[in-house]
């Protein structure tokens, strides 16, 4: 049933190391040839006059020329770093805006995407690990295949975003909007879903073991093929809201029974669900169920 969906984007890494080196090189090259260019004062003949301290002057003179040229490559060598901060700075902050950008595959590990604009942008198969995207701006990502273990996303809006196939291992989701999301076979173990906006959103074949649920939005949510038996503070009003979550072939954890739950009351509406939301015909739908439904939980 997982080789229905999926599809795995070829992956590209980007090295900034050499972007580094093509820029310090020719700077530390320039700083070098200038020093050795550095001109030597030669001692004067009437030595015979000078006082001790002038002698030590005059004999090393270069010493002096030698120090206030260091101070002057200091000081072009600050004024370099300095511009190409100031560019570098300019460049990100203009690089936030990456509205609708193909950005299939890229190695954004640790990156700082804080309330970037990424609607509508391709991500797939992207290693985001670590990075840092609270408050962005994901709404109809295609994240599909993505690596986001740990990643922050707090209250970042991924309305409708394809996160099909995402490591989201102990990734930070608190008030994240993940409205109508693609969650189909992502791993969100560890996760911290407290106060997340779920409506909508489909978890089927989805990874929860031990990710905390408190306060989550479930409403009108697909739980299908799903075992919630070790998440954490999954409590049954949040199963019983309007528009109640769509549970069918469900593993509840024991404390969520109360008041009684079924964990297939929706099994007879899930082929059109599926149908509807994923535009393939009611038949394959429903042996997709079928399939699904004759998994035993342990």
């Amino acid at each position: 049933m997982r080789g229905r969906f999926k599809q795995w984007p070829p992956k590209i890494s980007i090295n900034q190391g050499w972007v580094m080196g093509a820029i310090a090189t020719p700077v530390f090259l320039w700083m070098v040839w200038w020093l050795w260019l550095l001109p030597v004062r030669r001692p004067q003949p009437d030595d015979g006059r000078r006082t001790h301290n002038e002698r030590v002057t005059l004999a090393h003179p270069h010493r002096k020329t030698l120090i206030s040229g260091i101070g002057a490559m200091a000081t072009v060598a600050g004024g370099v770093f300095l511009l190409l901060r100031f560019r570098i700075t300019n460049r990100n902050a203009e690089a936030a805006d990456l509205r609708g950008a193909d950005l299939r595959g890229a190695d954004f590990i640790g990156a700082d995407f804080i309330s970037a604009n990424l609607s509508g942008a391709n991500l797939s198969g992207a290693n985001l690990r670590d990075a840092d995207l609270s408050g962005a701006n994901l709404s109809g990502t295609d994240l599909s295949g993505a690596n986001l273990n740990g990643a922050n996303l707090s209250g970042a809006d991924l309305i409708n975003a394809d996160l099909s196939g995402v490591n989201l291992r102990d990734a930070d989701l608190r008030y994240a909007n993940l409205s109508g999301a693609d969650l189909r076979y992502s791993d969100l173990s560890g996760a911290d879903l407290r106060y997340v906006n779920l409506s909508g959103a489909d978890l089927n074949c989805t990874l929860l073991s031990d990710a905390n649920l408190s306060e989550a939005n479930l409403s009108g949510t697909l739980l299908f093929f799903i075992n919630l038996r070790e998440v954490l503070n999954l409590e049954p009003l949040q199963l019983e809201v309007k528009p109640s979550p769509f549970l069918c072939n469900v593993a509840l954890p024991s404390y969520s029974k109360q008041p009684d739950v079924n964990p297939n009351r929706a099994c007879d509406r899930m082929p059109q669900l599926l149908s509807a939301r994923y535009d393939i015909s009611l038949e394959e739908a429903q042996g997709i169920v079928d399939e699904a439904r004759q998994h035993q939980w342990d």
